[in-house]
Formats: structure tokens, sequence, C-alpha cells
């Protein structure tokens, strides 16, 4: 390759505390990139990670999300330094793909990258091409959505999938009988990702995503269930458009949510009569099952 062909990625490194590794890694690989390496220091309690994207991406932005959540899970805590360096080509292919591995959600879903070719009896498999940004199904308020679909009869049913990303929930949801999933997301590369995992997955036919939000919604299109995966600030203000496209007996999953949303996610909910609800908690993040 010449040297001007040569495709370059930023390493970031940053070390933190055993307790926190968990939530940032989670954190690096539902909003950064898909895959990420591990080096423990056990001699003082902290755990190096180190994460690449392209260089043609918004680093800083990236960055900036990732300080924020820092400082979210410990405001207390001192700064804490990113050490970046810029590397050539591939050279780290072989040990990011060994990073990502199967996920399993729950006794019944395994999510993997398509690469892999272990086998998991009993479990529905979703194969998930790691892109930057859209994730491999780690996060918790993931886990979440996916836990209370594994408990829904979805043969037949409808869905939306509103904040799509890489499209796991459809895919899951199609895996399991469903006929229907309309993905919308506000991110083009987030669309195209989970284009890609519907054509990867052969669910293309049941499986549809597009760019938009709430809006690009059709007045009178309905859906057996809604599902919604993304934060406190986007999911409120529409609670109560998300019923008017809900058929009747329908259900909503709101994830993307902390636990200090609580108070407002739920005056917002029974505002709008939807009283009955189910509450999943992971770490500090938390996932609405509402009936209607």
């Amino acid at each position: 390759m010449a040297e001007n062909d040569a495709s370059y990625y930023h390493e970031i490194a940053l070390t933190v505390p055993f307790d926190e590794v968990d939530p940032v890694a989670n954190y690096i690989i539902e909003n950064i990139c898909g895959g990420l390496l591990l080096e423990d220091e056990d001699e003082d309690s902290h755990t190096t990670i180190k994460f690449y994207v392209a260089d043609t991406v918004d680093l800083e932005a990236y960055l900036d999300g990732l300080k924020k959540y820092l400082t979210d899970i410990n405001p207390t805590r001192t700064a804490i330094e990113f050490r970046q360096k810029k590397i050539k080509d591939l050279d780290w292919i072989e040990a990011y793909k060994t990073s990502v591995v199967p996920v399993a959600v729950g006794d019944s879903i395994v999510i993997k990258p398509p690469w892999n070719e272990e086998s998991f009896p009993g479990r529905v498999e979703i194969l998930i091409e790691p892109k930057m940004a859209f994730g491999t199904g780690r996060h918790e308020s993931t886990r979440g959505c996916l836990m209370e679909l594994a408990k829904t009869e979805l043969t037949g049913k409808s869905m939306l999938d509103l904040g799509c990303g890489s499209g796991i929930l459809g895919i899951y949801a199609a895996r399991r009988g469903a006929v229907e999933i309309a993905g919308y997301d506000t991110d083009p590369l987030a669309v195209e990702n989970c284009l890609e995992n519907v054509n990867i997955n052969e669910v293309a036919d049941i499986c549809r995503a597009e760019i938009g939000t709430i809006d690009d919604i059709p007045s009178d299109k309905h859906f057996d269930l809604i599902v919604v995966n993304i934060i406190k600030a986007v999911i409120v203000p529409i609670i109560g458009r998300l019923k008017e496209h809900l058929n009747s007996g329908g259900r909503i999953i709101l994830a993307g949510l902390l636990d200090r949303d609580r108070p407002e996610v739920e005056e917002a909910l029974k505002a709008h009569g939807l009283n009955s609800f189910e509450i999943r908690t992971e770490n500090e993040w938390v996932t609405y099952s509402v009936q209607s």
C-alpha cells in the first residue's frame, strides 16, 4: 500500500478504576466504537481501556461526550488523561476482532460479530457488524430492551424501533416472528449500519430503516409494540405521541434512561394515562415496559 493511500486511526487510551471499567467500556462500545481492548494494571487497581476511531470522524465530539459521562458517574474525580496517537492501517484489526466477543443476554439471546463461528444452541443468534458509534448490544439499555422483548409475544406483531442504531432490537423481533419492523434514526450512518445488519441476518423483508424522527411517521400508522432507546430529553416530550401510534392493548418499551430520570418519566407517563408499567433496572439504567 502506498503511503498516501494508507488508512489512519486514532488510538485513544484512558485509565480508570476497576469499578468503573464496565460502565465506561459499555459507554464506549455503545457510543463510540464497536470494540475495545483492556489492559489490567493490578498494582494500582486500575485498568487501561484502549479504543480506535477512524481519522475521518469528529474525534473531539466523541471525546467530549465521554468526558461528560465520566463526570456524570463520578462528579468528584480529577480529570482523566486521554492519551492519543495516530496509527497507520489496520495493525490492530486482529486484536480488535478478538475483543469483540459474543454477548449473552439472559438465557435465550446471543449477539455476535459475523466472523464468529461459534454455535449457541437454544439461543436466538443476532449477527451485528461492529461499526463506530452504533454498539454491539453490551449496554444496559440495550439489554433491558432485549429482556423485555424476550418476554413479549412477538409472532405476527408490528414494531416501531425509534432510535434503531445497529438494528439489534428489530432483528431480534423479526427472529421471534414479528412481521413488520419500522426503524428510524437521525444519524444516516446508524441507518446504514442497521440496513447492513438486517441483510446479514436475512430479515430485510421484515425490517426497514430510514432517517427520521417521530415526525416522519404517518399519522395514521399504528404499531403493536413501540421501542424507544434514546435519552430522557427526547423521550419525555413525545410520550403522548408514542401513545397515539400504539394499537389498543399494545406495549411501549422505553430505555436509555437513568435511575435519576424516573420522576420525570413517570410524571409524563401518568399525564398521558399510561399508569400500568413495570421497571427493569441494571446498575444505574432503567427500562420501562408500559402497557396501554
